[in-house]
Parts: structure tokens; C-alpha cells; sequence
């Protein structure tokens, strides 16, 4: 076994996916902390989780099996209880007599193989599969539905008596100490990680007049998830103060804080906390920051290939102004993120100003505004400013002097992201000027507005054509190329691995406006939105609802998304 890990180094040494002073630091940090060698490569990011697979597949002459693409019997995954599974990152996937087929991430890891043989009394045959899949799998099936989950969870603590009791804590003002209390730690850890294993982008934990809502919004849309006894929302909302460091005393006026956990597989999440004090009591909402959900990869969002190129292109200019505008859940941040990490160099000095730090990036310098000290976005950005950046982001564009520093930030040879409240690209340019920005500082400046929304991907396991109707084609101009042929669009029939929605997952669909020559002559005279936008349309800009409508022909999102999402663009007939 011992030369066989000798060849994996070797054929991550000889490919050059591991450098000679990396595995000699790994070594050492070996010696002092002990553990496998191929996790401290992959903690120490001196390799990915990919590189491994294919070392190992190379050193075994064995090739990854993709386990998303198998049937499995629930049955012969339970034969490995949960915790084992989540401890060693190993799935059973087939029994054939005495045999078990198990799939890992790593094959080598002789104590998780030794383990299983002794629980379970079988021969135990390793094959190879990527970790991430792996992890997927473990969480498809060792997770039950969430609100099955909340539901067991409360009838083991659901007793008259237990449920009288904590009504009687609350009234004497005794909820504090019911956080400590097993039973409310694991109710308030079931609602949070369910949140997680749903995909859930928020959690919202709401008071009602005589009961408490769980709510999760899952690509977009929220469902609700359960209902329990108001008496429980005086416990759950402590909870959350105590593990956010927020006061638990007050109750009167909104607060904001931050926590992270650890799922299965260290896997680190972080939430944003949101309290708002309502009549029927303090609401909570959670704001899910899954780092290995978010997508910080331009190629990845969804762009049509023109738009990738556009934004790439902008970019990779010296200095100016990107801006990014949509409604709140729009996916701003993540685009932002993914053109910062596009454009990041270890020769470029990156400072970023945002309320708060979403995502925590290596290399980047991050600042957290704190209005409550003075520490606003202006002052943030002055100081900045000294600090010889290359490339500044701001996370929000919300008043006239932070837009009038960004603005000068811009043309004094500095790249400025940052994003605005605004439903359209050209919108954008209207509400700058209304804010005080001169038509000419902004001609000088901006270089490109990107307008955006999110919307559902189509399941891929149901998705199935339809032809739309002949009236709809007509009125949605459908049918430009051939009047007389049938449109075929694509929808979700509802199967168990969406929930019955027809929908997993989100994409981006966008415009991208590049402030051209006569694009900018309109701006400087001063005509409206729709002139703007027009012009805009003349020099190539595609619009959300045709960007929209391009995936949707090509069956990746279904026409009523498209419709819900975005405005018609009458006046571009």
C-alpha cells in the first residue's frame, strides 16, 4: 500500500498538479498533526478534491464512477448507518451476496474499509468517486424531507407537558434558559441545517398570531415548511441571538449578526441573521452563505457566449465603473464575486467595501462597514482611496456620496464594481443622474451596466418538450423565423429529485449594456430610459426578456419563468 501511495505522489508530482516544497510541507504537517496524506494536500489547497480522484484512478488503474448517474436501493445504503457514512465520506451503493460496493473519495483509506468490514461482517469492494458526488449522494439519501424532519423532532418534545412548560417560561420571562435545554438546541439545529440540505437561499422563522411559520426559499420561491406552537418562538429566537453574539435582552428594536456551522463532511456555512421586531413577536430571517454552493466562476453563471465576452472584456480595462442593478435576490453579488475572482492577480491590489462580507476570499482585502461607529461606505472608500488599490468593489451603491467618491474613484484610474437598486441597465443611468452625477462624469466613467435576474432551471431528470399554442407564439413573437412552424419549448413534468416543481436550480439571464460612443451621446442628452435602452438595442445589447427567451428554446428554463421574471420589451419593436 505504501508504494502505491509513492506512485500517487509521483503522478501528482510528474502532471506538475503538486510542486516539491508543497508535499514537503504536507509531510511535515503530517509528522506534527498526523492524518492522511491526500486530505492534508486538499485541506492545505495544495491540490482539489478532482486532482486526487485523478491520481488515484491513474495509481489504481481504475476510472471514477460517476454515482449520480446510479439507481441505488435505499436499503443497501442504510446497511452503513449515517454517521459512519458522514465520518469516513463513503456510500454503499450494491450487495451481491457477501460483497459490498462501496464508493469513496479516497480507496486507500484502509481504516474506513476495516471499519465497515467489522460493522457489518461483509467484504467490502472500494471503487473510486469524486468527493463532492459523494457527499451529494450521502445527503440524498440519509436526509428525510425537512418538514418530516422538524416534525419528528417536535413530537419528541411535543408533551402537554413539555409544551405547557415552555409556555410558562416565557410568560416569566424564563425563555433565556431554555436555550441550553437540549430539546431547543436540536429543534433550532434541525430548521437551520434542513435549511441547508433544501438549498434554501433564506430561512424565514415568523410569528403568527397564535402560531410560529418555518418558511424556505428554495431557488426563488418560498415554501412553507411547517407550523409549531407560538411558545416555542421565544426559545428559538434566543438561540439564534446566543450563537450570533447579538443581545437577548432586546426586543424592541431590529438587529443584524452573523454565525457559521459545520455540515457533514466539514463543511463550512455561514448564515447572516436578520431580527425584526413585529407585532406578533421578533422575526427572524437567515440568510444562507453556502461557500460551496456559491458559483465564483464567470463560465458558470449561464451567459450566452456574446455576454461572457462583453463582461470579460470590460473586465480586463485599467479603470472605470462595472455596475450591476437588480432587485434585492438577484444575484448581484455573486456576479460581482465571479468577474473580482476573473480578474484577480497576485500582481493586482483588491479591496473590497460591503455591508456585509459575503463570501471571504483569499487574497482580498474585505471591509466590513459599520455604520453604527461611522465606519460607512464613503468613509470606507476615502481611506481606500490611500491605500493604492487596483481594483475597489463596493457592495451597494445607496446614496449620492458614495456614488460621487466611486465616480471619482473611476476616473482617477482606478477598476470600480459595485452594484444598484435599479430594475434595467438603462434605468441605472437615470437614477445616477437624478443622484447628482453629471451626464459627462458618467460618460467618462461607466464603462458597462449589467441588468440581471435569477431564474429556475428546468429538472433534467423530468424535463420533457411542449408546444405552445399558436395565440401565445403571436403574442410573445415567438415565431420570427418561420410564421408557419410549430414551437416546441421545454417544461419540468415533477419528479422526486425536484420535489414535483419541475425546477432544480437557478441561472442567470442578463443584459449587459456597454456605454458605446452613441450610447453615450444619448446620455448626454439627457433623454429618457427608453431612448437609452433603444440605442442600446442598435449596438448589440440583447435584453433580459430575449435572453430569457433564448434559454428557454434552448431547454433550459420553461417560458412561464422567463414571463414571470422580466418586462416586455414593446418598445423595441
Amino acid at each position: 500500500m505504501s508504494s502505491l501511495k509513492e506512485r500517487l505522489v509521483e503522478i501528482l508530482i510528474y502532471d506538475k498538479i503538486l510542486k516539491q516544497e508543497d508535499l514537503d510541507l504536507a509531510l511535515a504537517e503530517q509528522k506534527k498533526s498526523g492524518g492522511e496524506l491526500s486530505k492534508i494536500l486538499v485541506r492545505l489547497k495544495f491540490i482539489n478534491e478532482d486532482d486526487l480522484t485523478h491520481a488515484l484512478s491513474t495509481g489504481l488503474g481504475m476510472p471514477p464512477i460517476d454515482i449520480s448517474r446510479l439507481k441505488i436501493d435505499p436499503a443497501v445504503v442504510k446497511i452503513i448507518p449515517q454517521d459512519v457514512a458522514a465520518k469516513y465520506q463513503i456510500i454503499a451503493i450494491s450487495r451481491m451476496g457477501d460483497n459490498l460496493t462501496l464508493a469513496m473519495a479516497d480507496p486507500l483509506n484502509i481504516f474506513a474499509i476495516d471499519n465497515v468490514k467489522a460493522l457489518t461482517g461483509m467484504n467490502i469492494v472500494p471503487i473510486i468517486a469524486r468527493a463532492a458526488l459523494v457527499q451529494q449522494t450521502i445527503e440524498k439519501y440519509y436526509t428525510t424531507d425537512s418538514g418530516e424532519a422538524l416534525q419528528k423532532i417536535i413530537q419528541d418534545m411535543k408533551d402537554a407537558d413539555d409544551i405547557e412548560l415552555i409556555r410558562d417560561n416565557e410568560t416569566k420571562g424564563g425563555a433565556d434558559d431554555l436555550t441550553e435545554d437540549a430539546p431547543m438546541i436540536k429543534l433550532t439545529d434541525t430548521i437551520i441545517h434542513q435549511g441547508v440540505l433544501s438549498k434554501a437561499s433564506d430561512v424565514f422563522i415568523e410569528p403568527m398570531e397564535k402560531t410560529m411559520r418555518i418558511r424556505y426559499r428554495v431557488d426563488g420561491i418560498i415554501r412553507e415548511v411547517d407550523r409549531m406552537a407560538k411558545a416555542l418562538l421565544a426559545p428559538i429566537v434566543s438561540r439564534i441571538k446566543v450563537i450570533s453574539s447579538l443581545d437577548i435582552s432586546e426586543q424592541r428594536l431590529p438587529q443584524d449578526g452573523r454565525f457559521k456551522t459545520i455540515m457533514t463532511g466539514n463543511r463550512e456555512v455561514d448564515f447572516r441573521v436578520s431580527i425584526l421586531p413585529t407585532a406578533y413577536g421578533e422575526k427572524v430571517v437567515l440568510r444562507i452563505l453556502d461557500k460551496t454552493a456559491g458559483i465564483l466562476d464567470l463560465s458558470k453563471l449561464g451567459l450566452e457566449p456574446d455576454s461572457m465576452k462583453k463582461l470579460q472584456d470590460c473586465g480586463l480595462r485599467p479603470h472605470g465603473m462595472i455596475l450591476c442593478c437588480g432587485p434585492t435576490g438577484s444575484g448581484k453579488t455573486t456576479t460581482l464575486y465571479s468577474l473580482l475572482k476573473f480578474v484577480d492577480s497576485a500582481e493586482k491590489n483588491i479591496i473590497t467595501v460591503e455591508d456585509p462580507v459575503e463570501y471571504q476570499i483569499k487574497g482580498m482585502n474585505q471591509v466590513n462597514v459599520r455604520p453604527s461607529v461611522g465606519l460607512t461606505f464613503a468613509a470606507s472608500l476615502r481611506s481606500i482611496l490611500r491605500q493604492d488599490p487596483d481594483i475597489i468593489m463596493v457592495g451597494e451603491i445607496r446614496d449620492s456620496e458614495t456614488l460621487d467618491i466611486s465616480v471619482k474613484a473611476a476616473l482617477t484610474g482606478h477598476l470600480v464594481l459595485s452594484s444598484l437598486h435599479t430594475t434595467t441597465a438603462a434605468g441605472s443611468i437615470v437614477r445616477m443622474m437624478n443622484m447628482g452625477i453629471e451626464p459627462f462624469l458618467l460618460c467618462s466613467s461607466v464603462i458597462a451596466i449589467v441588468g440581471q435576474r435569477l431564474i429556475r432551471r428546468i429538472c433534467q431528470k423530468c424535463k420533457e418538450p411542449f408546444p405552445v399554442t399558436a395565440e401565445m407564439a403571436l403574442k410573445l413573437n415567438l415565431n420570427k423565423k418561420n410564421s408557419s412552424q410549430e414551437v416546441v419549448l421545454f417544461r419540468g413534468k415533477g419528479c422526486n429529485a425536484c420535489s414535483n416543481t419541475g425546477y432544480g436550480g437557478r441561472l442567470v439571464i442578463c443584459e449587459i449594456m456597454v456605454l458605446t460612443p452613441k450610447v453615450k451621446e444619448k446620455i448626454l442628452e439627457r433623454v429618457g430610459e427608453l431612448k437609452i435602452k433603444e440605442t442600446a438595442r442598435r449596438e448589440g445589447m440583447i435584453t433580459m426578456r430575449e435572453d430569457g427567451l433564448i434559454k428557454a428554446f434552448a431547454g433550459l428554463t420553461t417560458l412561464e419563468e422567463v414571463l414571470r421574471v422580466t418586462a416586455p420589451d414593446e418598445d423595441l419593436k
